[in-house]
């Protein structure tokens, strides 16, 4: 959707300018990937760091002398830091944490004192499942809404713009996903779960753009006493693409389109939106299938409206 609106905004109808933006703005997500997981990393170094420097007092205290070390030895982190292809981006990539320094710092800080963070370290428990908790707990109330940490992600790469909250999600659901503390060093994360997955993307950008014109002349047919050119663009875009679903992929359930678009229109668009892409949707998902126009098929018909 994000590339489709850019290229219409551009107004480069270039079919292969397009795929090749959607190419690297997909490509860009498996590196915030990896820096979101540098972050946590950096926070590890940091908490390796204050101990040290606590140690080396002149006077240190008996908690200086006796550091909780349980977050620098989480089992997770620890294989994190081993794997091949995660230390590979950090050699390869211009982006690293300590340019914001002090912000990453202040930010540890914060996370030290809170509730969640005390409770973990008061237990010290380093087993599989407490090293998922609070690494979890870091990304959902810290790393997921912190507005200093989208503020840097944003200035270091365009197209992170929207991707932060998703990107957690996928790190959360990997790190609760783990069974055993098992040796990541060769394991590898991919862009793409199989070849149908980067096919659809490709698929659904070249159908709204070979076919804008066709979508544009029904969504017409069923805006009575309305102009199109009143609608808002990005509401337009996205019934382009919730049509292309609905004319070139018979295995997707039309409900499943229509919440998908109007889960989108909540994010990206006006309150009244997701009813009103709603409404059109339907209306038009069932005056083309009354035409024969669509055709769903296998798990395509599943809940069909």
């Amino acid at each position: 959707m994000q590339v489709y609106y850019a290229q219409t905004e551009k107004e480069i109808e270039n079919l292969d300018t397009a795929l090749n933006e959607l190419n690297k703005s997909a490509g860009s997500s498996i590196e915030l990937y990896f820096y979101i997981i540098s972050l946590l990393l950096t926070f590890r170094d940091l908490e390796e760091d204050r101990i040290e420097m606590a140690s080396n007092k002149m006077i240190p205290s008996d908690d200086d002398l006796h550091p909780n070390t349980v977050f620098i030895e989480n089992i997770i982190l620890k294989k994190l830091a081993t794997n091949k292809q995660i230390k590979k981006y950090f050699s390869d990539s211009a982006f690293n944490w300590f340019d914001d320094k002090e912000i990453i710092k202040r930010i540890w800080n914060e996370i030290r004192e809170s509730n969640y963070y005390k409770n973990y370290a008061a237990k010290c428990d380093k087993s599989l499942k407490a090293s998922k908790k609070i690494l979890t707990d870091i990304l959902e109330n810290e790393i997921s809404v912190n507005h200093e940490i989208e503020q840097i992600i944003e200035e270091k790469n365009i197209y992170w713009n929207d991707d932060l909250e998703f990107i957690v999600s996928v790190i959360i659901r990997n790190i609760r996903g783990l069974k055993t503390a098992v040796d990541y060093a060769d394991e590898k994360i991919e862009l793409y779960q199989n070849d149908d997955d980067k096919q659809f993307g490709i698929d659904l950008l070249k159908a709204v753009l070979l076919h804008k014109d066709d979508y544009d002349k029904i969504i017409t047919s069923h805006i009575l006493n309305w102009e199109l050119e009143r609608i808002a663009l990005i509401d337009r875009l996205m019934l382009h693409l919730a049509m292309a679903e609905f004319f070139m992929m018979p295995s997707i359930p039309a409900r499943v389109t229509i919440n998908e678009y109007i889960e989108l229109a909540k994010y990206y668009s006006t309150e009244k939106s997701s009813m009103f892409i709603n409404g059109i949707l339907e209306k038009v998902y069932l005056d083309q299938k009354s035409k024969g126009n669509i055709q769903k098929s296998g798990r395509g018909l599943v809940g069909d409206i």
